[in-house]
């Protein structure tokens, strides 16, 4: 979901102006959606035909979530029955969401180009980028991701050495990713930001000195509209076709909807704290 913005400096300063020209010169163009969503991949532990018996058991499993709840961008015309949807604005505020869309393709971001179409289609379905797509490598890559798999993975392993087999993730070590500049690309900045939800599963197996397995985060968004969104400058034409404008009460209308990054990574630890 999106959120409030603040100045860049440097090279990040350039990036912006670029992006905000792109955006004026291409003016009410459309920019085309970007293809289907990322597959979901195999859950972790799972197998496919002619897997071994053994990768069938796992000798430990992970499991934890942090749920998605129900936010201001999620707000449709549905919640706002008394708004009117003056259709002057409605094809202004559409051009506008167009020539974000096109601009931030010209400048590279092609999730958050991706994303805000889909939601100017109002189908309101979601979105899912699988492990092996651009933004899950750039969500892999960030500080904000890397500090909480650390976490996660000390937690992990915390239990298997005490002895469990079974490791639950309490809610409260699985807070939302919040990915912010400069520790995220630009694109998860643009498209993503501050996410609404956290899962983890895992499973592996326990070789004689070390625990040797996988860790699959699905990072839960809505993307969405609140209040207090900008955009570059658009948010608030966008809350506009969100709410006032929404699909399905309007035809055209945009909708929020679900949407998810899938990052897989190793889990080898020895079972024995060194020394």
């Amino acid at each position: 979901m999106h959120g409030g913005r603040s100045g860049r400096s440097g090279r990040g300063r350039r990036w912006w102006a670029a992006a905000a020209l792109a955006l004026t010169a291409m003016g009410g163009c459309s920019g085309p959606s970007t293809g289907q969503p990322g597959a979901d991949p195999q859950p972790a532990g799972a197998t496919s035909p002619g897997a071994t018996p053994r990768a069938a058991r796992p000798d430990f499993t992970v499991a934890g979530r942090f749920p998605v709840f129900r936010a201001p961008g999620q707000d449709t015309h549905a919640q706002f029955p008394s708004s009117r949807c003056n259709p002057a604005t409605f094809q202004r505020n559409r051009a506008v969401g167009r020539a974000a869309v096109a601009g931030f393709a010209f400048t590279g971001a092609d999730a958050s180009a991706r994303l805000l179409a889909h939601f100017l289609e109002g189908t309101g379905t979601p979105v899912n980028f699988g492990p092996d797509t651009a933004i899950a490598r750039q969500a892999k890559a960030s500080s904000a991701f890397r500090a909480m798999n650390r976490s996660v993975q000390a937690e992990v392993l915390r239990q298997l050495r005490s002895g469990r087999t079974r490791v639950q993730l309490d809610r409260t070590l699985l807070q939302p990713i919040r990915f912010g500049v400069p520790g995220s690309a630009r694109d998860l900045y643009l498209g993503f930001r501050g996410t609404q939800g956290l899962e983890v599963r895992g499973a592996g197996h326990l070789a004689k000195h070390r625990f040797t397995g996988r860790l699959r985060y699905v990072i839960h968004d809505v993307y969405g509209f609140p209040p207090s969104d900008q955009l570059l400058g658009t948010g608030p034409a966008m809350r506009y076709l969100q709410v006032n404008c929404g699909a399905p009460e309007h035809a055209g209308g945009a909708h929020w909807f679900p949407d998810s990054i899938v990052v897989t990574v190793p889990f080898r630890h020895q079972r024995q704290p060194k020394g």
